[in-house]
């Protein structure tokens, strides 16, 4: 089930504790966010190419995690790398991507259990705060297990728990089905964002 970003207002008014609501972005990668920050990392400036010093085993996401997989960033916002162009990051600067065996229209998440530990996926809440991306891109699909997970025109979107640091990108081409995710959703090496 998709939900359209005109929705959110009503369905966080009725309660839905998981539901995003407030998505502050624009199409200008200026905007301001609409909705404050929870008490986690604030966004991390650019994410480009692959930094000095990167850490030897995986980061695990530490904004909010979700026992059953995925994780509650404090922002989503437009990010660059040098390879690939525009794409999308979370507020740690991590590049978010997207699996091929999802779909867009229907919106629909297929990475569960075991691959969503590795790949966990961004989910919604009533404070996430997105920045510098277009707010008729953004917008949820519940999951298997109950949680709405972010979508970025139409594509759910994910975190590569083996990206070690801000704007890596370890995750491009994996399997052949992981790609860094565009603001328009696209593959970003593909997108002409």
């Amino acid at each position: 089930m998709t939900r359209s970003y005109a929705s959110f207002g009503m369905v966080a008014a009725l309660g839905g504790a998981l539901l995003l609501t407030g998505c502050g972005g624009s199409d200008s990668p200026a905007a301001a966010p609409a909705a404050s920050l929870p008490a986690a990392a604030a966004p991390s400036g650019a994410a480009s190419g692959s930094p000095a010093g990167q850490a030897a085993g995986a980061a695990q996401p530490t904004q909010s995690t979700n026992p059953s997989g995925g994780y509650w960033p404090a922002t989503v916002q437009l990010g660059h790398n040098d390879k690939l162009g525009k794409t999308v990051v979370d507020g740690e600067g991590f590049t978010l991507y997207r699996f091929d065996p999802d779909s867009a229209n229907p919106s629909k998440a297929t990475c569960v259990d075991a691959c969503a530990v590795t790949w966990p996926p961004v989910l919604a809440n009533d404070k996430i705060v997105f920045q510098g991306l277009d707010k008729d891109k953004i917008s949820t699909v519940q999951r298997a297990d109950g949680t709405n997970q972010v979508t970025i025109g139409g594509w759910p979107v994910y975190r590569f728990s083996k990206d070690g640091a801000a704007g890596e990108t370890s995750g491009e081409g994996v399997g052949g089905t992981w790609f860094a995710v565009a603001p328009d959703g696209y593959k970003a090496k593909d997108s002409s964002y």
